[in-house]
C-alpha cells in the first residue's frame, strides 16, 4: 500500500507528458523555430537565398513551418530549408519563419530576419574613392597667411653683413699713369632688409602656383677706396621682387593621409625698380659713375642666388622640401578630416588620399575612407549599450567621384570650401555609430496632434484593446532599439529629400514601465524615409532630420503577442501612429560636428549633393 500513491503518481505524470507530446510540446519546453542561414542583416547580389532552420521542443508530427506564409517540409530530425526571391528595389527582404502546432492551429513559435539585396562594405575594409575635400581658389586665399607665417625669409641671411661684393676694383683708370684709385665694396650695417612679402597661391591644371612679392629690399654697402677713389656709403633698393614657383601635390607615399608638395625646377626671380643714393661720403661724381653700376650688377646676382637657393628644394626628389612647399604641405595637414571628424563622431575615421586634383578653380584632396566603431572612453572611441548590434558589413553602392566648379552645383554661389562623401562612406559612418547605442530610444509620451500626452495603458487601448484589461493608467514605455545599421540608397527621399534612409527590423517593444520589465507586445518594423542635412552654423554641425514618412512605406510585424491582439488589424493600425513618431528619429540621427579648418570656422553655404555624393559647401571666416 506505501506503494501505490508514488505508483499512481508517476503514471498520471506520464499520462500528462504523453498529452503534452499529443499537442505538440514536449515534455513542458517551449517550442522553437531557429533560422540558421543566412545570419540577420546579411548583404547577397544573387537573385534568391536559401534560408535554412530547425524547431524545437514540439513533435515533428504536430508541427508545420511557414516561411513567408508558405509551408515548407520539414524533415524527421526537425530541421527545414526553403528558397526566398531577393527583392533588389526594395533592397530589404524579410525572413519570417513561423512554426504552427498543427493540432490547434495556434502559431507557437516565430523568427524574422531580413537579408539585404545589395553589395556591402566588409567591416574594416575601406570604402573606395568616397569622400573629397574641396578648397577653391578662394579657399586658398584664406590659407595664404598661414603658409606666409611659416616662411621666414631673412635677407640679412643671403646677404650677411661684411660680404665682400667687389674686390679691388679700379675705379680711376689713369691711362699710362695705371689706377689711380681702386675700391674694395662690403655689405655694410644696418643688415639688408625688406619691408614685407605677399605669397600667392593659385591653383592651375595639374600644379599650384606659388608667387612671392618681397617688397622694398634694401641693402646697404661699404665703398672701401684707395689711391684718389674715395671711400663712402651707398644703399641699394629695390621696389619688388618678384618670385614664382610651380609646386606638384601628391599623396605622400609613406603616409597618404598627408600631401607631399614638391617643387618643380627652380623658382624663378626677377627685381623691378632698382635705384641707389650715397649715404656718406663724395663718390658721387662722373669718374666713378660705371661703379654703381656695377655694385648694382654684382649684388643683384647675389640676392638674386641667394633667394633662389633659399627657396630651392634643397634634395631634389629627396624627402626635403622647399620652404614654400614644406609650409604649404604643413598648411594643409590643418585641413585633414580625419582626427578632428572622428573626435568629434566618437568613430575611428581614416581617411588616406589617392589623389590630389589641381586644376583653374582649385584643388581636391581626393581619399578612400574606413570608419569604425571602437569600445573605449578615448577621443574616437565610444561605450555602446548592452544591446547594441555588432555588425560585420555596411550598404554600398557605386557611384562616381565628383568633380567641382567655382560654385556651388544647386544655388551657383562661390564658396571657399566643399566636403562630400558618398553613400557608401555615410553608410559606415551609420553603421558605426548604430553600433555605438545611435537611434536606440524609448518613447513615453505621443503626440497625435493635440500636444503630448504619457503613454499609458488607456492610450494605447485606442490601438490594442487588450491593453484595456489593465489599469488605465498604468504607465507603459516604447521601446525602439536597432538590430541593424540605419543605411541611405543614394536616391532622393520619397519627398525630394537629399537622400533616402532605411531602417530594417528596428525592434519596437512595448514594456510595462514600473521596473518589471514585463512585455505586452514585441515585434519589427521596416521603415523608409526622406534624410535632410542642413548646416548649424554656430555649432559648425551638419544637422540630420527626418521629412516625410508616411504609413504604406512603414512595414510592421509583430513577433511576441502574449495579450492576444489582433495582429492584422494592429498591422493596419501601428503604421498610422509610427508615421506620427519616427520624424522625431532625426534628432535621434543626431549632429556631425565639423571642425575648424587652419583656425577658421564654416559658414554654411550650401549643403546639396554634389553629382551623387552627399555634399556641404561653406566659407572659411575669423573665428570670433
Amino acid at each position: 500500500m506505501g506503494f501505490a500513491r508514488p505508483g499512481r503518481s508517476f503514471a498520471r505524470i506520464c499520462l500528462a507528458a504523453i498529452a503534452l507530446l499529443s499537442m505538440g510540446s514536449q515534455c513542458g519546453k517551449t517550442p522553437k523555430i531557429n533560422i540558421l542561414s543566412p545570419a540577420h542583416g546579411d548583404f547577397s547580389t544573387a537573385a534568391s537565398v536559401i534560408v535554412s532552420g530547425e524547431i524545437k521542443n514540439i513533435n515533428i508530427p504536430n508541427a508545420e513551418v511557414r516561411v513567408n506564409g508558405v509551408v515548407v517540409p520539414v524533415a524527421g530530425d526537425g530541421t527545414w530549408s526553403q528558397s526566398v526571391t531577393l527583392d533588389a528595389v526594395e533592397i530589404v527582404t524579410p525572413v519570417v519563419a513561423e512554426l504552427f502546432r498543427v493540432s490547434t492551429g495556434e502559431r507557437v513559435a516565430s523568427r524574422r530576419i531580413v537579408v539585404l539585396a545589395s553589395d556591402s562594405v566588409v567591416d574594416g575594409d575601406f570604402s573606395l574613392e568616397s569622400v573629397a575635400l574641396r578648397l577653391t581658389d578662394d579657399g586658398l586665399d584664406q590659407v595664404e597667411p598661414l603658409i606666409q607665417s611659416m616662411v621666414n625669409l631673412d635677407v640679412a641671411s643671403l646677404l650677411p653683413v661684411g660680404t665682400q661684393v667687389i674686390n679691388d676694383f679700379c675705379a680711376i683708370d689713369g691711362g699710362f699713369l695705371g689706377c689711380l684709385g681702386s675700391v674694395d665694396v662690403f655689405v655694410a650695417n644696418p643688415p639688408a632688409t625688406i619691408s614685407g612679402f605677399d605669397l600667392g597661391i593659385d591653383s592651375q591644371t595639374d600644379f599650384v602656383d606659388g608667387d612671392i612679392d618681397i617688397f622694398d629690399v634694401r641693402v646697404d654697402l661699404d665703398i672701401n677706396g684707395s689711391g684718389l677713389a674715395p671711400s663712402c656709403g651707398l644703399r641699394i633698393t629695390a621696389n619688388q621682387t618678384d618670385i614664382d614657383g610651380d609646386y606638384f601635390l601628391v599623396p605622400d607615399g609613406v603616409d597618404p593621409t598627408s600631401i607631399d608638395v614638391n617643387l618643380n625646377g627652380s623658382p624663378s626671380v626677377g627685381f623691378t625698380g632698382f635705384d641707389q643714393e650715397f649715404t656718406i661720403g663724395l663718390c658721387d661724381f662722373p669718374l666713378i659713375g660705371s661703379l654703381v653700376q656695377l655694385i648694382i650688377g654684382n649684388v643683384q646676382p647675389i640676392v638674386l642666388s641667394g633667394l633662389q637657393n633659399f627657396l630651392s628644394d634643397p634634395d631634389g626628389a629627396g624627402p626635403l622640401d622647399s620652404p614654400i612647399a614644406d609650409a604649404i604641405e604643413v598648411a594643409l595637414a590643418d585641413i585633414s578630416i580625419a582626427g578632428p571628424i572622428g573626435e568629434g563622431l566618437a568613430v575611428s575615421l581614416e581617411a588616406p588620399l589617392f589623389d590630389v586634383v589641381e586644376d583653374t578653380n582649385g584643388i581636391t584632396l581626393a581619399s578612400d575612407t574606413r570608419i569604425q566603431s571602437v569600445v573605449g572612453t578615448g577621443p574616437g572611441e565610444c561605450t555602446p549599450p548592452a544591446n547594441a548590434p555588432e555588425l560585420t558589413a555596411s550598404y554600398h553602392v557605386d557611384e562616381v567621384f565628383p568633380s567641382f566648379g567655382a560654385t556651388t552645383p544647386v544655388s551657383a554661389l562661390p564658396y571657399d570650401l566643399g566636403l562630400c562623401i558618398s553613400t557608401s562612406a555615410f553608410n559606415q559612418l551609420l553603421k558605426s555609430q548604430v553600433e555605438c547605442g545611435l537611434l536606440q530610444t524609448s518613447i513615453t509620451e505621443l503626440d497625435f496632434g493635440t500636444g503630448p500626452i504619457p503613454v499609458t495603458a488607456g492610450s494605447l487601448a485606442l490601438f490594442v484593446p487588450e491593453f484595456s484589461q489593465f489599469d488605465p493608467n498604468m504607465l507603459l514605455r516604447i521601446d525602439l532599439t536597432p538590430t541593424l545599421a540605419a543605411f541611405i540608397t543614394g536616391n532622393l527621399g520619397p519627398a525630394s529629400e537629399l537622400a533616402e534612409i532605411r531602417m530594417p527590423h528596428y525592434a519596437i517593444d512595448v514594456i510595462i514601465d514600473n521596473g518589471t520589465e514585463e512585455k505586452l507586445l514585441g515585434g519589427a518594423i521596416d521603415f523608409r524615409a526622406g534624410l535632410d542635412l542642413t548646416f548649424d552654423d554656430l555649432t559648425g554641425s551638419l544637422v540630420a532630420s527626418i521629412g516625410s514618412v508616411v504609413s504604406q512605406d512603414i512595414t510592421v510585424a509583430i513577433l511576441e503577442n502574449p495579450v492576444g491582439t489582433n495582429e492584422a488589424t494592429l498591422g493596419v493600425v501601428l503604421p498610422v501612429v509610427l508615421a506620427l513618431v519616427l520624424p522625431d528619429l532625426g534628432a535621434g540621427i543626431g549632429e556631425f560636428p565639423l571642425p575648424e579648418f587652419l583656425g577658421l570656422q564654416l559658414q554654411g553655404v550650401e549643403v546639396s549633393r554634389n553629382g551623387e555624393f552627399l555634399s556641404l559647401f561653406a566659407d572659411l571666416t575669423p573665428v570670433p
